[in-house]
């Protein structure tokens, strides 16, 4: 009996026209292994994922080599739609995998299409639901939900047919810390009863004492851990395991008495309620709160996408929004030409890329860039522009720890000139940037405090809270 269900054997892959993708990788993969696949931005692992899922090279153009078999077959010997039986993959942005609009829709759509009865697809469904604690986004339309619901449906809906090996690219990049923690569980009971799950990401907190094994990759070249303890001995510099232990010094509150904008008694819709809060020059607000409490609909308050129903919105200037999802606000035909949209400075532009590490990709076409790559590109735009209010919606969602500490290091230099409201999950880039958090849930704002010494305990609370609210109930098989 074929014990390893994957091997992958001197496998390389390059992209047209592109010295990047993957270069000789070698491991083995066995029957309900848990398995990190981390590294840097850029470094392959989308590309090592699309050659486990068969993207690579049905989709993807590019040259092909070494050899990979899935359950002691070839491949490449296989159809895709042979593949999709056995492997199940969540993409790195969920709304590319989306073909209805409907969630419930889309949760029985394999089923469909491979023609399960009725009986079957409503049994299926209500598994779906209570495992993944999605009762109240069941029959909604996909895109009102926030990014985070989004990514619970689209990881509900790779698992419909019970494919037994399982692909998740940046599973946790859009969930709060809850919704991350009840992920963490869920992938627990799966490894249980006999699946095969690799996941891909720089965030990891939440599979702390459930990996088995941990695929490095560097510039396309594997390093392999056996175990999650040699790991977490290694020397490279990643994200933690656990944030909470992490010392990380609180920045003073340098924020002057200029606003550069407010919410006076705002309310929207059913999503917030009588919202007050004030943004200064010189001061990072962080927001944060649990997936659909209405952060993102504050930022568009404050740049007058939508109207609130009652009360005001007063800022002198329009702020520089960076949306969650870069592939909306990348219109131009290189990155070097997206920088020029914002300001005309080549010699500004040029050192704000090498900065963020984007200089030699300065020719290269903003929608072939990595997820990360294009999370750089928003934050270059945004350190180029010249505005009192700058909005960020989850600026390291896609980010190892070396582009992190980058995006820190220029939001600290943006409040010098502008307030800086930034929306977020991340814990580790929240430690290193906020002066201010605002605590957001049920449409109201629930707390709002200095981040200081003397508070971090607010801000583990909340985290904890979030935490209760999503993982208290038992995670159904």
């Amino acid at each position: 009996m074929e014990t390893n269900l994957i091997v992958a054997n001197n496998l390389s892959f390059n992209y047209e026209a592109s010295k990047e993708g993957i270069s000789d990788v070698n491991f083995t993969v066995g029957k309900g292994e848990i398995v990190l696949l981390t590294g840097n931005s850029g470094c392959g692992k989308s590309t090592l994922l699309k050659c486990l899922n068969g993207l690579i090279p049905t989709v993807t153009e590019g040259e092909l080599s070494g050899k990979l078999t899935i359950k002691g077959t070839d491949s490449t010997d296989m159809k895709m739609h042979q593949l999709n039986k056995i492997v199940g993959s969540v993409f790195q942005n969920p709304r590319s995998q989306f073909f209805t609009e409907n969630t419930t829709a889309e949760l029985v759509f394999s089923m469909e299409n491979y023609g399960y009865d009725k009986a079957d697809m409503q049994k299926r469904l209500k598994e779906l639901s209570d495992a993944f604690g999605i009762e109240k986004l069941m029959d909604r339309n996909i895109f009102t939900l926030s990014s985070g619901e989004r990514q619970m449906i689209a990881l509900a809906s790779v698992v419909t047919m019970k494919q037994k090996i399982l692909l998740f690219d940046e599973p946790s990049a859009n969930l709060d810390y809850g919704n991350a923690m009840l992920l963490g569980q869920i992938i627990q009971k799966m490894k249980n009863i006999g699946y095969t799950i690799i996941i891909a990401d720089h965030r990891f907190f939440y599979l702390n004492g459930i990996i088995d094994r941990v695929l490095y990759l560097d510039s396309g070249k594997l390093k392999l851990f056996c175990s999650e303890a040699d790991f977490k001995n290694c020397k490279y510099d990643t994200r933690s395991f656990n944030v909470f232990s992490l010392d990380i010094p609180c920045h003073k509150n340098s924020a002057c008495k200029n606003t550069v904008s407010s919410l006076k008694n705002v309310s929207f819709k059913n999503i917030l309620k009588d919202i007050n809060l004030e943004l200064h020059k010189g001061e990072v607000t962080v927001l944060v709160g649990p997936n659909g409490a209405g952060k993102t609909t504050i930022a568009k308050l404050l740049c007058k996408t939508y109207k609130p129903d009652s009360g005001v919105v007063d800022t002198d200037d329009l702020p520089f929004f960076i949306m969650q999802d870069p592939d909306y606000q990348l219109f131009g035909t290189s990155v070097i030409n997206e920088l020029t949209l914002v300001k005309d400075d080549l010699d500004s532009i040029k050192a704000c890329l090498d900065k963020l590490g984007l200089l030699p990709y300065m020719h290269k076409h903003p929608f072939d860039l990595s997820g990360g790559q294009k999370q750089r590109l928003q934050i270059a735009m945004a350190t180029l522009c010249e505005k009192p209010l700058i909005i960020f919606d989850e600026p390291t969602s896609g980010l190892d720890v070396y582009s992190m500490h980058n995006v820190v290091e220029e939001i600290l230099k943006l409040k010098e000139k502008a307030g800086v409201l930034v929306i977020s999950h991340d814990y580790e880039f929240i430690r290193h940037v906020a002066n201010r958090v605002v605590f957001l849930d049920e449409g109201t704002i629930k707390d709002n405090f200095i981040l200081s010494k003397d508070s971090i305990s607010n801000l583990n609370n909340i985290f904890m809270h979030m935490q209760e609210e999503r993982c208290n109930e038992k995670v159904k098989d």
